[in-house]
């Protein structure tokens, strides 16, 4: 069987590409906090019922990100230090990495790569955010992550073409020119509000006419553009400091963008 992007696309219309589903437990936290009546109490019985996710809010919340004067030793005191959106982003990302791993070797291989890549990311994101806008950090940690998600099913369903997976130039191909568009439609089904399913579909439009202050879009393209920078990537060859987007933020120099510190506590935090 033959994969090609109209393939992929043919069956993204139709309903026949299967998509990757948010994890239960983050899907219940992020309906829970988005209740206006909603007590911390509930979100932390939800998150009680995933020892792992329950292990790692508690860490996070004892990170150099959000340690307070004591140590937190309960769910509860964990959601009550960081507030219900940070930990409805949180317990997002903290699951999405389960999405990016797969039985097949070479599928596996490029899903952690593009985890490993999204990682990155979405901690000099959110880095971002807090230093050049009012956007809320943890949301552009979120897109991020989320940025990529639609390589996932593109690369499972090129597991029924192995000439196709024996052929990486064709993959990469496939990949870059559709995973946009695939990654918007996840993040549509999964009910993310409109800001985050635009970065996934925009995030390589060096050329979008947006006016006004910088949006999550214009956040992770930059983090984007000074990740890969020097790569193959598409946006590998752009001179950061001519993109619209780092114009956008207002940076003045690239020697501006901090990849210390901050980042690598954030890396610390959702890996």
């Amino acid at each position: 069987m033959d994969i090609s992007q109209e393939s992929i696309l043919d069956d993204l219309e139709n309903e026949r590409l299967p998509l990757p589903t948010l994890p239960e437990v983050a899907m219940r936290v992020r309906e829970t906090v988005d209740d206006e009546n909603a007590t911390i109490r509930d979100i932390s019985d939800i998150i009680i019922t995933d020892a792992a996710l329950s292990a790692r809010i508690i860490q996070v919340a004892n990170s150099a990100l959000y340690r307070g004067l004591n140590t937190t030793e309960t769910v509860h005191n964990a959601v009550t230090r960081m507030g219900l959106n940070t930990v409805k982003n949180l317990a997002t990302s903290l699951v999405m990495k389960q999405l990016f791993q797969a039985t097949n070797p070479v599928i596996d291989r490029y899903l952690r790569k593009s985890w490993k890549l999204s990682t990155d990311i979405a901690a000099l994101s959110a880095m971002l955010a807090k230093s050049y806008t009012g956007l809320d950090p943890d949301s552009a940690l979120l897109a991020g992550l989320t940025h990529s998600i639609g390589m996932s099913p593109i690369l499972v369903k090129a597991e029924s073409d192995p000439a196709l997976l024996n052929n990486p130039d064709k993959l990469e191909t496939i990949i870059i020119g559709i995973y946009p568009q695939v990654g918007a439609t996840i993040l549509k089904n999964w009910g993310f509000s409109q800001n985050l399913v635009t970065v996934a579909e925009q995030h390589l439009n060096l050329t979008r006419n947006e006016n006004g202050e910088a949006d999550f879009t214009d956040i992770v393209q930059v983090a984007l553009m000074e990740t890969v920078a020097g790569t193959s990537h598409p946006l590998g060859y752009v001179e950061l400091d001519q993109a619209p987007a780092y114009q956008r933020l207002e940076m003045n120099e690239i020697e501006e963008i901090d990849i210390s510190g901050g980042v690598e506590e954030i890396k610390a935090a959702i890996t």
